[in-house]
């Protein structure tokens, strides 16, 4: 990748996100006039930015297509066959400015359309990644977003179960990090509510590596009293009494 790919591909990001000065739109003409394809790929982004927008945050799974020409064109200007771009280390180019954390990247970023030429995107691609749960969020037991640590007591010593829970307005997610579960199982977790009712939260089986999982349930937070995992003869491997809400 060369610096004449890397100013053409921050302009676009910068166009399609109409953050461009007087001078860097004047240099933007003048590279779109020796170019044509810069305007045809700022029309395109902006086009699948709108539509992105539109759907708003709650929006469900879309489905883009771009053509093979803007394909290679964001992948050429990227320097990647890939997505997502590989970590070039400390050698990387960096960008400052007032919208440089979007910069080389963002039109790319936005679209995710580099694979293939098309590719199904969701809003949860531009939240928060599992291994990092709300970490932006903090606040007391049942803050909506907030990750809450949970100590488990396991039934066996050689279990050893770290995780806890997001609560969200549809339900609660539990994370969980486990090892020393070899026996093939399965397991269920399960969520208690303040009635003694257990609400289901998945399943998952054993393994002889570490075993991270995600579950969801259909119960708020602040009706949660208590977690358990329990093996498939219904005997209570794991278990953790959380505060009140």
């Amino acid at each position: 990748m060369n610096a004449r790919d890397d100013r053409r591909a921050e302009l676009i990001a910068a166009a399609v996100a109409d953050d461009l000065d007087d001078t860097e739109s004047a240099e933007l003409r003048e590279l779109a006039a020796s170019d044509p394809t810069v305007d045809i790929d700022i029309a395109e982004l902006r086009a699948l930015t709108e539509t992105v927008g539109s759907r708003g945050p709650a929006g469900p799974w879309l489905e883009f297509s771009a053509s093979p020409d803007l394909r290679e064109r964001v992948l050429g200007s990227t320097g990647d066959s890939v997505w997502p771009p590989r970590d070039r280390g400390k050698d990387a180019p960096r960008f400052g400015g007032r919208r440089r954390s979007t910069g080389l990247m963002a039109a790319a970023a936005v679209v995710g359309l580099v694979v293939g030429g098309g590719v199904v995107l969701g809003v949860d691609a531009f939240r928060a990644k599992p291994e990092q749960p709300a970490a932006a969020i903090t606040g007391p037991p049942g803050t909506l977003g907030a990750y809450e640590q949970v100590a488990f007591t396991t039934s066996r010593p050689n279990v050893d179960i770290e995780g806890g829970l997001v609560a969200h307005t549809w339900g609660t997610e539990t994370f969980l990090d486990m090892d020393g579960i070899s026996e093939r199982g399965p397991y269920e977790v399960v969520l208690v509510d303040r009635s003694g009712t257990e609400l289901p939260s998945g399943t998952f089986l054993g393994s002889d590596v570490t075993i991270e999982c995600r579950m969801n349930a259909a119960v708020l937070r602040g009706d949660v009293t208590e977690i358990e995992i329990r093996s498939s003869d219904g005997s209570v491997l794991a278990s953790a009494q959380l505060p009140n809400t």
